[in-house]
């Protein structure tokens, strides 16, 4: 395939990706390998993770190192056909709140869940088989990811700073993003004996407090 037509096949596909498309999409469109290194040799396109390329000029975006972490865990993927929850990576525990923008939290290292046990050679990416309910998954920034009550309930179960739990939290009621404060309330203090209360004591109350 001649370097305009790849560009144009390729940026067909990147424009429902957030700019990036994989090597595996690439190949599946025809653009073959010494192809898409010369586009990379030229600065058409470039690498921005294991298998994962964004169109040159694409604009940076804030979740990109994210979307391109997501992308690489589902390289065969078809934009715009409907995939089974079950096989789809779920941005998890602070990824999801980050990408959420709730509370201070940085989203590294990036946390994923499946269904379907997947693995990945990438540093800083951890991968938990793990299904979950459509009522748990949200989408954000073009990918899933776990609902903000989910969100809290498997910071507090990773153990994470409440004091970061607490701001996800309050941004996610404050946000209008949950839809049963009365059970997620019961369920985080369900959690209480794991953060070290006494019994009978209210994490979800210690929490709206702001835990310092």
């Amino acid at each position: 395939m001649k370097s305009l037509e790849a560009i144009k096949t390729l940026n067909d596909v990147s424009a429902h990706q957030r700019g990036m498309f994989t090597s595996a999409q690439a190949r599946r469109l025809g653009v073959e390998r010494y192809t898409l290194a010369r586009l990379e040799k030229g600065g058409s396109v470039e690498r921005v993770a294991r298998g994962v390329y964004r169109m040159g000029g694409a604009p940076g975006v804030r979740d990109g190192d994210v979307y391109a972490a997501w992308l690489s865990l589902v390289p065969d993927r078809e934009p715009g056909v409907p995939r089974a929850i079950e096989r789809t990576p779920v941005a998890m525990g602070a990824t999801s709140a980050w990408l959420q923008e709730l509370g201070e939290i940085g989203p590294e290292p990036l946390e994923f869940c499946c269904g379907e046990r997947k693995q990945t050679q990438r540093e800083g990416i951890a991968i938990h088989k793990r299904l979950l309910d459509d009522a748990d998954v949200v989408y954000v920034a073009g990918m899933p990811a776990t609902s903000p009550e989910r969100t809290v309930l498997d910071l507090i179960d990773g153990d994470e700073d409440l004091s970061l739990v607490a701001g996800v939290l309050r941004d996610a009621l404050a946000r209008g993003l949950v839809a049963d404060a009365e059970g997620l309330a019961s369920e985080v203090d369900r959690r209480g004996g794991k953060a070290g209360l006494p019994h009978g004591a209210s994490l979800y109350e210690l929490l709206m407090k702001g835990r310092r």
